[in-house]
C-alpha cells in the first residue's frame, strides 16, 4: 500500500500551559524531525502561523532544522491558517484573513508556502472551498468517515484523491484523513494495542493501488500528557516515538511505502479518483472528525462562555469589514482577532489562559469600537382582558395569532406576500398520526434543560399587555422560570412584513444545561413535501439543503453529557426555511449574536414535521457554566421572521 502521514502541531492546545511549551517542543517536535531526518520517513507537518511564531521564539534551531529538511524534500509543510479557527463558525471575512495571514507567516518564517491545507478540526462546509482556492491551496486534508455516513459513495472513493464541491461549481482536490486509522496508531503507541493487531488492522483496509493516511492528528499526544482527563493513557518509560518508529518500520518491511502527502494528488486522474463530491448533507451540514460526541457545538456554544466570546469576535469582525483598504494597522487587527478566535480558547482552556484571551479580545474590541449590543424593549402597555386563549393581531402586512395560555407562543402567522397563507405556528396534539409526534409543537418559545434541575420553558399562562405605535404593535408579558424570570415580547409591524420575538432573561446565575430559543415550526400541510429546504452560510456563501425523504434532528443528544450532535454555523446570521410555495428568513435581531441553528425534520403523516431553533448554550465535556459564578445573568436577544424574497437567493 501507499502510505502517508500528517502530524498536527499546536502549541495553543487548550490544555498546554504556556510554561510547558518548551517541554512539548523537546518531547514531541524534535522526535518528529528525527523520524524524518534519521529514518527517512517523508512525513507532512502542519502548524498554524501562531505555533510557528511560538516555536521560532522558543526554539529557533527547530525552525532551522525544519527548513533544511523542507529544502531537501524530506518533509512537507502542510498549511492551515494563522490560528486554528473553526471555519464553518466564522464569517467569510475572517476565513479569508486567517488563511491569508497564515500563508504570509509560513513564507516569512519557513521561506516556503504550503500546497495542501489541513482543515482545522476537520470541520467542513462547502463555503470554505472558495477561501482555500483564493488563498492559493492546491488541495485540502479532510476526514472521510463522517461525510461518508450520509453519502452512498462507492467504497473505493476513500482510497484515492477526489474533488470536493464548493457553492458555485468550483472544487478543490481532497486527500482523505481517516479517524479510526489514526486512532489505531495512537492506541498502539499508548500500548493499548499489540503491533500484530495494529498491522492486521492496517492491512485489512486493502487499498490495493490506492492510498492510506496512517496518521493525521496531534503530535502532542505522544510522550506528553496534559493531565486533562483521569482516563488519559499512562505514559510508560518507553518513548512513544520509538513505538511509532517501530510501527512505521514494520509497515515498511512488509513492502508498504511512505510518501509525501502532496504525492497523493498525482492520482487525481486515476479511474477511481477525481470524482466531484459534496461532503455536506441536510443531516450533517458541518461534518467534523472522530465520533459524534465531537461535533461543531463544542466550539460554538459550550466551553467557558463560547456564545459571548464568539459574539464579541463577530462584533469586532463587523467593524473591521468596514475598512476598505488593508492597511498595516488593519491587518494587525485582523491578526489579533484571528488569535482571539482560536478554537482552543473555546474548549479545555485553563482559567489563566482564558482570562488572558478575554483581555486581549476586550482590548481589540475597544480599539475597534465594537460591542455586543442587545435589543431594548419593555413589558408595557394596556392589559388585555382575555376571554379565550387566542389573541389576534392584524396589520396590512402581517396576521398573527398568539396563545396566551402558552406564554405568547405563536399559533399561526402569515404575511401579505404569502397571500395570507399561514407560514408557521403550532402543530397541535393529534395533527400527526405517529404517536411519537403526539404532542404540541409550538413556535416562538424557549427550552432550558440540564442535569439536576427542572426543565424550563415559557409555555405558561400569562396576562398579555399591548402597546401600539405607528410602526408596530407589541404584545408582551413577564413570567417566572425555575432559574429566574423572563420578559417576552412579540412585535408585529404595520408597514413591513416582519415579526420580532424578543426575550430578556433575568436568571439567578449562569444558565445551566442547554438553552434553545426562537423555535419556528413550519405549517407544511399546504406545501409540496418534495421541495422543502433550508439554507444558511457556514463560513462562506449560502448553502442549500433539501429535505425530501429525510428524517433527522440536529439536537439529538449523543449521551447524557453531550446534548446535541449537529448544527449549522449561520455565519451570515440568517436561516432560510420553507418550500417552493413560500419560505421564511429568520435572523437574530442583533446579527453579532453568535447563535447556531438546529433543524429537525421528520417524515410524517399528513405532512413532514420541519422546524428550526437556535442555541446559545449546549452541554459537553468542555462546558464550564460557572464562568460568571456568583453573579446574576441578564441578557436580551431576539429574532426577526419575515418572508424570504427569492431574488435575494
Amino acid at each position: 500500500m501507499k502510505l502517508f502521514a500528517i502530524f498536527h502541531l499546536n502549541l495553543m492546545f487548550s490544555s498546554i500551559p504556556e510554561e510547558s511549551r518548551m517541554e512539548v517542543i523537546e518531547r514531541c517536535y524534535w522526535p518528529l524531525l528525527n523520524l524524518i531526518e534519521k529514518h527517512d520517513f517523508p512525513l507532512g507537518i502542519e502548524a498554524s502561523g501562531i505555533t510557528l511564531e511560538i516555536i521560532k521564539d522558543l526554539a529557533p534551531e527547530w525552525i532551522e532544522k525544519f527548513k533544511d529538511l523542507l529544502k531537501d524534500n524530506k518533509t512537507e509543510l502542510i498549511g492551515s491558517g494563522y490560528a486554528q479557527i473553526i471555519g464553518p463558525l466564522v464569517p467569510a471575512s475572517v476565513n479569508e484573513a486567517n488563511l491569508r495571514i497564515g500563508r504570509n507567516v509560513c513564507s516569512d518564517i519557513l521561506e516556503t508556502t504550503p500546497r495542501i491545507a489541513l482543515v482545522n478540526e476537520q470541520a467542513w462546509s462547502a463555503g470554505l472551498v472558495e477561501h482555500y482556492i483564493n488563498a492559493g491551496y492546491e488541495g485540502v486534508f479532510m476526514d472521510y468517515d463522517n461525510p461518508a455516513r450520509f453519502s452512498g459513495w462507492d467504497e473505493h472513493i476513500q482510497h484515492f484523491p477526489q474533488r470536493v464541491s464548493g457553492i458555485d461549481g468550483e472544487s478543490i482536490p481532497v486527500l482523505w484523513s481517516r479517524s479510526m486509522v489514526f486512532q489505531k496508531l495512537q492506541r498502539f503507541a499508548h500500548k493499548e494495542l499489540e503491533l500484530s493487531e495494529y498491522l492486521e488492522y492496517v492491512e485489512s483496509l486493502g487499498t490495493e493501488s490506492g492510498w492510506l493516511p496512517v496518521y493525521g492528528n496531534d503530535a502532542e499526544i505522544f510522550d506528553f500528557r496534559p493531565q486533562r482527563y483521569k482516563t488519559e493513557a499512562v505514559q510508560e518509560a518507553d518513548s512513544e516515538w520509538s513505538l511509532l518508529l517501530l510501527a512505521f518500520k514494520a509497515l515498511q518491511n512488509r513492502k508498504h511505502t511512505f510518501h509525501l502527502p502532496s504525492e497523493v494528488l498525482n492520482d487525481l486522474d486515476h479511474p477511481q479518483g477525481g470524482n466531484k463530491l459534496s461532503l455536506c448533507s441536510a443531516q450533517q451540514p458541518v461534518p467534523v472528525k472522530k465520533q459524534s460526541k465531537y461535533n461543531i457545538t463544542r466550539w460554538a456554544v459550550s466551553g467557558r462562555n463560547d456564545f459571548y466570546i464568539n459574539s464579541l469576535c463577530r462584533a469586532v469582525a463587523a467593524k473591521l469589514e468596514q475598512h476598505s483598504c488593508s492597511s498595516p494597522e488593519t491587518e494587525q487587527k485582523w491578526r489579533k482577532l484571528c488569535f482571539c478566535w482560536s478554537s482552543d480558547f473555546r474548549t479545555h482552556i485553563t482559567k489563566e489562559r482564558y482570562a488572558e484571551a478575554i483581555q486581549k479580545l476586550t482590548n481589540i474590541a475597544e480599539k475597534s469600537s465594537a460591542i455586543v449590543e442587545e435589543p431594548l424593549f419593555k413589558v408595557e402597555g394596556d392589559t388585555v382582558a382575555m376571554r379565550g386563549r387566542k389573541l389576534n393581531v392584524d396589520t396590512p402586512s402581517v396576521s398573527i395569532t398568539l396563545n396566551t395560555a402558552k406564554g405568547l407562543a405563536i399559533h399561526k402567522a402569515s404575511f401579505a406576500s404569502h397571500n395570507r397563507y399561514p407560514s408557521f405556528g403550532t402543530l397541535g396534539h393529534g395533527y400527526f398520526k405517529d404517536i411519537d409526534l403526539g404532542a404540541d409543537f409550538f413556535s416562538g418559545h424557549i427550552i432550558m434543560e440540564g442535569p439536576g434541575i427542572p426543565k424550563d420553558t415559557d409555555l405558561a399562562k400569562i396576562t398579555p399587555r399591548i402597546k401600539k405605535t405607528s410602526e408596530f404593535t407589541t404584545i408582551s408579558c413577564t413570567m417566572n422560570l425555575y432559574q429566574g424570570s423572563l420578559d417576552k415580547a412579540v412585535r408585529v409591524y404595520r408597514d413591513k412584513q416582519q415579526i420580532d420575538v424578543l426575550y430578556k432573561f433575568s436568571l439567578n446565575g449562569p444558565p445551566r444545561g442547554f438553552m434553545r430559543l426562537g423555535h419556528v415550526t413550519l405549517l407544511t400541510g399546504t406545501m409540496n413535501p418534495n421541495k422543502l429546504f433550508y439554507a444558511t452560510s457556514s463560513g462562506g456563501k449560502r448553502e442549500t439543503h433539501f429535505l425530501k425523504d429525510y428524517s433527522f434532528d440536529h439536537s439529538d443528544h449523543v449521551s447524557f453529557l453531550v446534548s446535541s450532535s449537529q448544527a449549522i454555523g449561520m455565519t451570515d446570521s440568517t436561516v432560510i426555511l420553507g418550500g417552493e410555495e413560500r419560505a421564511l428568513e429568520i435572523s437574530p435581531l442583533i446579527k453579532e449574536h453568535a447563535f447556531i441553528g438546529m433543524i429537525k425534520c421528520q417524515q410524517a403523516t399528513p405532512s413532514p414535521f420541519v422546524r428550526v431553533f437556535f442555541s446559545m448554550q449546549e452541554m459537553d465535556e468542555t462546558s464550564l457554566q460557572t464562568s460568571c459564578e456568583g453573579s446574576n445573568y441578564i441578557f436580551s436577544t431576539g429574532f426577526s421572521i419575515k418572508p424570504y424574497m427569492e431574488d435575494k437567493f
